[in-house]
């Protein structure tokens, strides 16, 4: 059907109208919505700032301090002692074993000490009778021990050179500790060892009283020994341990423990204590170490107190702080 002229004159006057009218109410949402947006990004920034500590900063609760593994200890002057680790083998004393053999030749007629007894010097641990005489002779320990080997069996012939038992007396081993060609020039006589043990968690000191001018064609390593006190009984030879040998003994001013120290930014930061609940990343620069302690050159005093062991919570929680930060 063919509308009149003036139909189609209103026609498009309403379309024009309601297009008009459209553009005017999505002009004025996006003005809402951006109002919205300003709205919030404004009041998240004033909430953030309300929890929101100078950088470097980490809260952690005083009770909570061991349940993270953290410890708060106090800066101040330490030795220092720079070691090289050697792993070594525990072994008898040579001249703390004794093979006990008879005199003569004959038939053992009584075998008096079973493995694992303990044994005096002198005292008669089998009886012999004489091949020739036929008299009967006692055999006795060169040494006090254990007897930790029996080839004594009672009606057997033996001679000079059987071996009945084997005596040993473990209240002193030695240590021999395996120096390879890199070390030689480190390693000499008299140096202080400290000998750690997979059983114990307590070291000793010994000394080193002899350095092997062998090397070992198979393995191309020396040996140094050291004697261990065994008076308990405590140690077995055969064990395996490792070896601290001392280089070099020295006194700092300040000292903090070795897990204190973490990087950040290729920078050394040190966690200080301020107050009861805080800690404050501080850049340190560092001096010599050993395996327990580190030196602080600058940016820790003596008697300041800094927080050690699991320090990667501090660091992993500045590190997220800082990101929020950015962000």
């Amino acid at each position: 059907m063919k509308l009149p002229l003036k139909d189609k004159f209103l026609l498009a006057g309403i379309l024009l109208a309601i297009l008009l009218f459209s553009a005017l109410v999505l002009s004025i949402s996006v003005e809402r919505v951006h109002a919205d947006d300003s709205d919030a990004h404004s009041a998240g920034e004033h909430e953030g700032d309300s929890h929101a500590h100078a950088e470097g900063e980490v809260d952690v609760p005083a009770d909570m301090l061991s349940q993270l593994g953290l410890r708060a200890l106090t800066a101040g002057s330490g030795k220092l002692t720079v070691t090289r680790t050697l792993t070594g083998r525990i072994g008898p004393q040579e001249d703390r074993v004794a093979h006990v053999m008879p005199r003569y030749s004959g038939v053992l007629r009584s075998a008096r000490k079973r493995l694992g007894d303990s044994v005096t010097q002198g005292e008669v641990v089998a009886v012999v009778e004489n091949s020739q005489t036929l008299q009967p002779f006692e055999v006795r320990s060169q040494i006090p021990g254990t007897v930790v080997v029996r080839h004594a069996t009672v009606g057997e012939t033996v001679t000079e050179t059987t071996t009945l038992y084997e005596v040993a007396d473990y209240t002193e081993l030695y240590a021999d500790f395996f120096v390879f060609p890199g070390e030689y020039k480190e390693v000499r006589v008299g140096q202080r060892v400290i000998i750690r043990f997979p059983e114990r968690s307590e070291p000793i000191s010994s000394v080193i009283t002899f350095l092997s001018p062998v090397t070992n064609p198979d393995t191309q390593s020396r040996f140094v020994r050291t004697t261990i006190p065994n008076p308990n009984g405590d140690h077995q030879p055969g064990m395996y341990i490792t070896g601290d040998v001392v280089l070099e003994e020295s006194v700092a001013a300040v000292v903090v423990d070795a897990s204190a120290v973490r990087t950040q930014d290729g920078a050394s930061i040190v966690f200080v204590q301020s107050g009861d609940a805080r800690f404050v990343a501080r850049p340190v620069i560092v001096g010599r170490r050993d395996k327990d302690q580190i030196e602080i050159l600058k940016g820790l005093s003596a008697g300041e107190r800094y927080a050690a062991g699991n320090t990667f919570v501090l660091l992993a929680e500045l590190g997220k702080g800082e990101a929020e930060h950015d962000h």
